[in-house]
């Protein structure tokens, strides 16, 4: 991966994955259930992969990743 690509697609995709997963999280306060768990470890992987893919493929189409 080149330097360009992590700053640009994977990180951000990153933190906007995090924050799914803190929205599905945060609101449970001190009793985290193993279904809240889940719930938003899959909301950020999905997340992570669908904003790497449509921010890689803007960005792309755009020419800033050639």
């Amino acid at each position: 991966m080149t330097a360009r690509l992590i700053l640009f697609v994977v990180l951000p995709a990153g933190l906007l994955g995090i924050a799914a997963a803190a929205a599905v999280w945060l609101p449970g306060g001190d009793d985290l259930s193993w279904t809240r768990f889940l719930a938003g470890s899959a909301a950020l992987v999905l997340v992570q992969v669908l904003g790497s893919a449509a921010i890689g493929y803007i960005l792309g189409r755009r020419g800033v990743l050639r």
